[in-house]
């Protein structure tokens, strides 16, 4: 009988013990929070796959005193989505803003560039079609093509096949400016699918000029295909 006595009271004292912890860290809380030396971070939901895009679903905040705030902490939603991971980042884990890089950037690789439902094509160039690096990432541009003409006489055409199309990337540089000193050798392109078809077709069965536009010019032309009868007018 003394046994279970002195185990019901070591219970009671336990359980006391616990609620007084717990009490003394809720009022530690609400101290904090009426002094306002408490602020929400930002907080992985799920593992976010490296290169991933961040949606507002994957994140929760929870309250963490501000002396314990890492510098660069993402404390707004804002700051978070629409950016791809560096790294993997795991459930629970505070997000930070080094850990996370925004699509323009061009750490973020050239695929983050590319929108939903478009393709990157690269084309093959050299100073005289690409105008001598005056092409830079950023541009918008037209795709002309030079090709024999189905039918016996195979008489030469060329064709606008693709207009006002961004430029990502200049020998495989995305940067916007200085995007290269050397040689010339692949401008690469956002087209549609249809469109990445008919480059690759193009690359095969003709020769490529690209046509620089104005940055206030979005407008598409209607326009003839050229031939050589053309020239004599």
């Amino acid at each position: 009988m003394k046994n279970k006595l002195i185990f019901l009271l070591a219970i009671i004292f336990g359980l006391a013990a616990a609620f007084g912890i717990y009490k003394y860290m809720e009022d530690l809380k609400t101290t904090y929070r009426t002094s306002g030396n408490f602020t929400r971070v930002a907080t992985a939901k799920q593992k976010i796959a490296a290169r991933t895009v961040i949606s507002g679903d994957m994140l929760e905040f929870k309250e963490m005193p501000v002396e314990y705030v890492l510098p660069g902490t993402v404390v707004d939603i804002k700051d978070a989505t629409g950016k791809m991971a560096r790294g993997d980042i795991y459930p629970g884990e505070v997000i930070l803003s080094n850990k996370l890089v925004a699509r323009t950037d061009a750490a973020a690789g050239l695929s983050a560039k590319v929108e939903k439902g478009r393709r990157a094509v690269s084309i093959p160039v050299n100073n005289i079609t690409a105008m001598h690096g005056l092409i830079n990432t950023g541009d918008r541009v037209d795709v002309l093509v030079t090709f024999n003409a189905p039918g016996e006489q195979k008489t030469p055409a060329t064709s606008t096949i693709i207009q006002n199309v961004p430029v990502l990337a200049v020998n495989g540089n995305l940067a916007t400016e200085g995007a290269s000193k050397q040689e010339l050798q692949t401008v690469t392109v956002m087209v549609e699918p249809e469109q990445a078809q008919q480059i690759a077709l193009a690359i095969q069965q003709g020769s490529i000029q690209l046509a620089l536009r104005s940055p206030d010019d979005s407008d598409i032309v209607q326009l003839r295909t050229s031939i050589p009868e053309h020239l004599m007018r």
